[in-house]
């Protein structure tokens, strides 16, 4: 069997490498000239040096991911700045970390040694949502913040702990997020085990996790060049370009998807049952500093106010959790929902930023040498009740998807990806 896959995105490797292993023949073609899709390395003027284009990381819960990596033989928790899920803001009012304990029992660090959860109206409120993580259950036009309000959420809570953490997750802000994708993440990781709800931190690019050695696998099988057009031939198989194969995998962002389906018979009625998905951007201040700052938290909550010009929600300081020397003097602020700032200038946007960090954070921050502001528009779709995701299988014989997009029961996270790259290729393989 012979099989394409276009796109050599976190989807799109996730099949090669699957089908692969499984001794089946592949190509994947790639219109960049780079694998990674939205999670990539780039190498910003002002900085000097290479960084991801956003900051990521992964959790416990992301099994596949973890799961794949370690089938190319790399150990997660040595590429990686692995540690038990907390939640802590820079300002400290807010700290919520689970027990190294047996499930349930891990909870107990959360329910009883949790900072800033509003007493005991808010603990009990946190137990009411550990007990109603069944996404079936919850109404798929329900919003988040709905939800979580039928749950006796304290007002408070709702702005400090949920809002962050469900843009977080789902790029969308908390009153439009759809619940069920929302409460699936959360059951997977806080309402499971506590080696589900470890964070991850990778030590250096996204890329050296696991695409790189994704693609050293496949070498020359990888073809950075667009396809152009995609066609049925009599006997069942498929043309790319004129080059014939068994199944093709689309493992491209929609729109893409769109215009290779497009000129397929029935295709109108097919295209026609999905969403247009609006896009959401993510933003990430990085600083390179002096020197490395030990601020004392690898990964903290940062109190955001955009009519402050205080747009950060996630600060990640690299000093205890880069491997290189030059990493280590980095500092990356994450802005979710980042199309709230785009009538803002980049300086006002970093110097808001700045502000807000020096506010909230105790430790004084060293002399920043360089800083960059990077926005990938495209960064997710908004995850909003009522999308129509399309599954692996198209009308098609022989021709599927794969995508953080389709309808993997995530929001557009890398896990999602990676489960419908793999979906995919295991559909080709029976």
């Amino acid at each position: 069997m012979k099989t394409a896959v276009v796109g050599a995105g976190w989807a799109g490797l996730a099949a090669a490498v699957h089908l692969h292993q499984a001794n089946h023949r592949v190509h994947i073609y790639e219109a960049a000239p780079q694998a990674g899709g939205r999670a990539r390395p780039i190498d910003p003027p002002a900085l000097g040096q290479s960084i991801d284009n956003g900051q990521h990381l992964l959790l416990g819960a992301y099994r596949e991911t973890l799961g794949l990596m370690r089938s190319l033989r790399v150990d997660p928790e040595d590429v990686c700045h692995a540690q038990p899920l907390a939640l802590q803001s820079a300002d400290r009012q807010l700290r919520l970390r689970f027990w190294p304990l047996p499930a349930p029992a891990h909870r107990l660090g959360a329910l009883i040694g949790g900072r800033g959860l509003d007493g005991w109206h808010g603990r009990r409120h946190l137990l009411r949502v550990l007990c109603a993580l069944d996404p079936d259950a919850i109404d798929p036009w329900t919003t988040v913040a709905h939800w979580l309000r039928q749950l006796d959420c304290p007002p408070g809570l709702l702005r400090r702990l949920w809002g962050p953490l469900c843009l977080a997750a789902t790029n969308t802000d908390i009153a439009r997020a759809q619940a069920q994708l929302f409460a699936r993440v959360l059951r997977d990781s806080l309402g499971h085990d506590a080696q589900a709800s470890r964070l991850y931190i990778p030590r250096s690019r996204l890329h050296d996790l696991w695409p790189a050695q994704a693609c050293a696998l496949l070498g020359d099988h990888v073809r950075f060049r667009r396809v152009h057009a995609l066609s049925p031939e009599p006997d069942g198989r498929w043309s790319i370009d004129g080059e014939s194969y068994d199944h093709v995998i689309l493992a491209v962002p929609p729109g893409e998807a769109r215009r290779l389906i497009s000129p397929l018979p029935r295709a109108a009625q097919y295209l026609d049952a999905w969403s247009v998905p609006q896009h959401a951007a993510i933003g990430t201040l990085t600083l390179r500093l002096s020197q490395p700052w030990d601020s004392g938290h690898a990964m903290a909550l940062l109190w955001d106010d955009p009519d402050r010009e205080a747009w950060g929600q996630w600060l990640f300081d690299r000093s205890a959790t880069a491997r290189s020397p030059a990493d280590r003097r980095l500092v990356h602020v994450v802005v979710s929902a980042a199309d709230r700032y785009a009538d803002r200038s980049t300086a006002d946007i970093a110097t808001g930023i700045l502000s807000q960090i020096r506010t909230q954070v105790a430790r004084p921050l060293p002399s920043i040498e360089a800083q960059a502001l990077v926005t990938e528009k495209r960064a997710t779709f908004d995850a909003v009740p009522g999308l129509r995701r399309p599954t692996t299988i198209t009308p098609w014989p022989g021709l599927l998807l794969a995508g953080d997009w389709t309808d993997t029961g995530y929001p557009a996270v890398l896990e999602g990806a990676v489960r419908s790259g793999l979906r995919a290729a295991d559909r080709v393989m029976r």
